[in-house]
């Protein structure tokens, strides 16, 4: 067999995998079928593959059966302060709203993560690290939307915002989550003084510093409670 059609006949057989796996997971639809047997059906294959992830991502953001409290209670956290901190933020726009975006994907790609926990033994330190790459990255991106945006009237909520969200690295760090949580809140604040200093008579700003802080609480609340010594993982 040439080359290029044993590797074609691998990723069918990748792709059938996914697409059994996805089928047990109760994924509904179906993926898109078709000939991948010569080089020019490559793109066909690499679309199919995509749509077997998308589908197989999907059904991991939903958590599905048997994902415990610890994604239970997440969901709690997610419709508590930091529906009011993100509503604010939309409301404020420019650079915040940017910002904020990003960490609203954040925590979803967390809530993704916790799922993934919650049926994953203990990993390794490099299969960790795999695991919690997407939230690293979307925090790299919060930070670059902060040193990007320095003249900005709004850099003081872009510098709270950043300090805040670095509490989201609690899933990597060693010690207490709840502490880790602290901490970075607590960096928070020094930048949310500055809003209400800067913004002093302005109610909605002084509401969008006092919900960030509030929703890192809960986060702080939320990690005590089910992360006490650590990222919970399935037993």
């Amino acid at each position: 067999m040439p080359a290029n059609q044993a590797t074609l006949a691998r990723l069918e057989a990748v792709l059938s995998r996914l697409e059994v796996v996805a089928s047990k997971l109760g994924v509904e639809g179906s993926f898109k079928k078709g000939s991948s047997r010569s080089a020019s059906d490559i793109q066909a294959l690499v679309e199919r593959l995509e749509n077997a992830a998308d589908k197989l991502d999907q059904q991991s953001a939903s958590g599905g059966e048997g994902s415990g409290k610890t994604v239970e209670f997440y969901d709690e956290f997610l419709k508590g302060k930091i529906q009011s901190f993100f509503k604010l933020s939309d409301e404020i726009g420019g650079d915040v709203k940017s910002q904020v975006d990003l960490v609203k994907k954040t925590f979803q790609a967390m809530r993704v993560f916790l799922v993934k926990a919650s049926h994953t033994k203990l990993p390794s330190k490099n299969e960790l690290a795999s695991m919690i790459k997407p939230i690293v990255q979307l925090r790299e991106e919060i930070e670059a939307v902060r040193d990007r945006n320095r003249s900005s009237k709004q850099f003081n909520h872009l510098s709270a915002v950043n300090e805040g969200m670095e509490a989201v690295l609690w899933v990597g760090a060693p010690g207490k989550p709840d502490i880790f949580v602290r901490d970075r809140k607590d960096g928070a604040v020094f930048y949310t003084n500055r809003v209400l200093k800067d913004f002093k008579g302005d109610p909605q700003h002084a509401e969008w510093a006092h919900s960030f802080i509030a929703a890192l609480i809960e986060l702080q609340q939320y990690c005590k409670e089910f992360h006490p010594m650590g990222v919970s993982w399935a037993s």
